[in-house]
């Protein structure tokens, strides 16, 4: 006896599948017009902002050239000289200084307008100056350089910051923060670079690669941790050795190994914890920050697993302030 028949797809299903395919292909087809189009609008929107950026630029560069009775780059050299002092917010009233920022702001735009012809201006003007004694004209130029000329700016940030050109330690910082916004392999780099070799006490020699040692104008003898904090915005992947590595060394000064010692904590850096304990029974100093931050990046790495170690610490500690630090910290 033959198989029955296998039972037939009714006509309104394979209806139903037919209709349903077309509305999925339609809805594809749509999206990718969709996708298409808004990618079409985002690029022309890029140009228009672009083209009006552009305008803006002529517009104020012809403003400042009227206002300073001067042409083209030197118009916008002597308002960044005349600004650059009051966009200093330590020595500026709040109002002053956010128009100086305003006007700052207006004169690269103007620069950026200009471009390429204003390249020569710029160096030729950072030439007569000193990055120590001229700081805050000097930080400005900077700007201006990198809005002009990104690729010729970069190299010249590159030197400000390993200090051997326009030497000087806030303007190292200055460049630290550029360098990040422009190149953040390259500044991770450098800066990582700087950690490496540096202290507040100057330049370990065998430690520098060779014909990279900075100005003596350029060392940070106070506030090396600057060169700390720059280094973690960079973001840079290392930066777990990095920290332990100058967490290991004598030569640095209390302030920068709080920060190691704070950041560590902060990204819960296991390995950091025994070289943590270590600093917090032979400090190089009885300094209670640098006693508090150590017990707060253990308990931060470690959580209750910590609790033995603190109250040692705690019942250890010569520092009374530290060890109600550690008691409110385990009361918590």
């Amino acid at each position: 006896m033959s198989a029955p028949p296998a039972p037939s797809t009714p006509r309104s299903l394979l209806v139903a599948l037919v209709v349903a395919a077309t509305l999925l292909l339609g809805l594809v087809g749509a999206t990718a017009w969709l996708a298409a189009r808004v990618d079409t609008l985002a690029k022309a929107n890029a140009a228009m902002s672009s083209s009006l950026e552009g305008v803006l630029g002529e517009v104020t560069r012809m403003r400042i050239e009227q206002s300073a009775g001067m042409k083209g780059p030197k118009a916008l050299l002597e308002k960044l000289r005349t600004y650059a002092s009051l966009a200093a917010s330590s020595r500026t009233t709040q109002p002053d200084y956010q128009a100086a920022l305003k006007e700052m702001q207006a004169v690269l735009r103007a620069f950026e307008s200009i471009g390429a012809d204003a390249w020569a201006p710029i160096m030729a003007r950072l030439g007569e100056l000193r990055g120590d004694k001229d700081f805050d004209e000097v930080r400005w130029l900077l700007e201006a350089a990198v809005r002009v000329d990104p690729k010729q700016g970069k190299p010249i940030l590159q030197q400000v910051l390993l200090g051997r050109y326009l030497p000087s330690p806030r303007l190292r910082w200055q460049a630290a923060r550029m360098l990040i916004d422009l190149d953040k392999p390259l500044a991770q780099t450098l800066l990582r670079q700087i950690l490496s070799t540096e202290s507040h006490n100057g330049v370990n020699r065998d430690r520098a690669p060779q014909g990279e040692v900075p100005d003596m104008a350029a060392l940070a003898q106070q506030g090396f941790n600057n060169f700390v904090l720059w280094y973690l915005r960079s973001e840079d992947p290392q930066t777990d050795d990095t920290l332990l590595m100058v967490l290991g060394r004598t030569e640095h000064d209390v302030v920068t190994i709080q920060d190691c010692v704070k950041a560590l904590g902060e990204r819960h850096c296991a390995r950091a914890v025994e070289p943590i304990q270590k600093l917090f029974k032979n400090p190089p100093q009885q300094n209670h920050l640098l006693l508090s931050y150590c017990a707060d990046a253990v308990h931060k790495i470690q959580g209750d697993a910590a609790r033995p170690w603190l109250e040692e610490a705690m019942r250890t500690t010569s520092v009374q302030t530290v060890a109600d630090h550690i008691k409110s910290m385990l009361g918590k």
